[in-house]
């Protein structure tokens, strides 16, 4: 078979089993893997794998770990470190007495398979005294080389308002150390959703909307305390009310909106995905796709992906070590497909994005609820495949027809690689 196929080297569905049942139309899958060792959460479950997915052991998240504010609520991350050798696991607590709690776990080496983990906490109100009657929610985390990043909105309480955004740096070297929590942190009453790039090296971007035509890039340095701005003019798109469905005629995208879900940083070029809405000669949703000079902040090109009767949505993207970028998505055809899941890669072998199906649903949701988001990893160890979360609805169209999806995908040329790991 040609080098450049693209090839899902595991294509794994979970079952209730793994997950405990606790799943969601609003699934928000991560993923994080240290060789065979792999930490897979969701809405709300978190199940491990300490053989490259053959079998798995569930995790709750409301007892697993002792409970912090009004006790586990929702949202996930998990994210592994190559460079210290770190897992993590971010979760979030309920709103309790006007604010909530986020919770840094994390551990050491190739042990997902002991229950031992160390944490951090963060509350609004430890971060800085005047934030007080809110609560942090949407959270992500991000890698540089020597940093971790953790992003988060801030609502007020009761009244559940945006307020802020903010962007968390803590040095890997004291997380790896166990013994202290230090960070430095930004925060903007003008932007929300941020979005840092996967893929950091000695500095970290993220970013935001200004407006329907701009984005606005910031620049961190490792070392620096001072950030820049760059605004990048990019092609006008439409947000509004989406609307995409499969043959049953159910909407997946009652909850969507245009916000920056895919980030990433790799070869010299910044890239910037989000889900826009139908307009003009696309009538269907779809993935906006922007790549942004990462020296000069000019713009390159915009290879959106777009059909005019596919709809796609919720993407995620992650570069290899080579820079070049795996994907992580949803789409839909109102003619033949429910909303189902698929991967892709665009790098030396293709000038635009080659993409694979890995999972036909057979239902829509029947409350019109999807996302809200899904990750996309470099693989490690090899360094140049991708892990990647997905679902779809298997059975009905209620939560409890969701099967979660994990899928190791890359280039063909790269099995060698993957087999010599998978032979330790």
């Amino acid at each position: 078979m040609p080098p450049g196929d693209l090839v899902l080297f595991k294509n794994i569905g979970l079952t209730d089993a793994d997950t405990g049942g606790h799943t969601a139309t609003i699934g928000e899958p991560t993923v994080a893997n240290n060789g065979r060792e792999i930490l897979y959460t969701g809405n709300w479950y978190a199940t491990r794998s300490l053989d490259d997915g053959a079998s798995w052991d569930f995790l709750s998240p409301f007892n697993y770990l002792p409970p912090a504010s009004g006790g586990f609520c929702c949202d996930q991350v998990a994210l592994y470190d190559h460079s210290r050798d770190l897992t993590f696991w971010l979760l979030q607590y309920i709103v309790d007495g006007n604010t909530n709690t986020l919770r840094l776990a994390v551990k050491r080496g190739a042990t997902l398979g002991n229950n031992s983990w160390y944490w951090w906490d963060l509350r609004p109100a430890d971060v800085d005294g005047t934030w007080t009657d809110v609560w942090f929610d949407y959270p992500d985390l991000a890698l540089s080389n020597d940093y971790l990043y953790l992003t988060a909105n801030v609502f007020t309480s009761p009244q559940e308002v945006w307020e802020r955004s903010v962007v968390f740096k803590f040095p890997l070297d004291d997380l790896a150390s166990a013994t202290q929590m230090t960070y430095r942190v930004w925060n903007t009453t003008a932007f929300g959703n941020l979005r840092c790039v996967q893929g950091a090296r000695d500095t970290m971007y993220f970013a935001a909307h200004t407006g329907l035509d701009q984005i606005r890039v910031w620049t961190w340095g490792e070392e620096s305390n001072q950030l820049a701005i760059s605004d990048v003019d990019v092609t006008a798109w439409t947000e509004g009310t989406y609307t995409a469905a499969g043959p049953d005629g159910n909407n997946w995208l009652g909850r969507a909106d245009g916000r920056i879900t895919g980030a990433w940083a790799g070869g010299g070029v910044l890239g910037f995905m989000w889900t826009a809405n139908a307009s003009g000669s696309r009538a269907v949703p779809h993935v906006r796709v922007v790549r942004i000079n990462e020296e000069t902040k000019a713009l390159i090109d915009e290879p959106d992906i777009w059909s005019s009767s596919t709809a796609y949505a919720y993407p995620a993207a992650c570069p290899n070590d080579l820079g070049h970028v795996g994907i992580t998505m949803f789409r839909s055809d109102a003619g033949a497909v429910h909303p189902s899941h698929v991967v892709g890669i665009l790098d030396d072998y293709s000038p635009s994005w080659s993409l694979l199906a890995t999972r036909d649903g057979t239902h829509g949701p029947a409350d019109g609820k999807w996302g809200d988001y899904l990750a996309c990893r470099r693989h490690s160890p090899d360094g140049l495949t991708w892990m990647a979360t997905g679902f779809t609805l298997r059975g009905g169209s209620n939560r409890i027809n969701i099967e979660p999806r994990l899928v190791h995908f890359g280039r063909r040329r790269y099995t060698r690689a993957v087999a010599r790991w998978q032979g330790l």
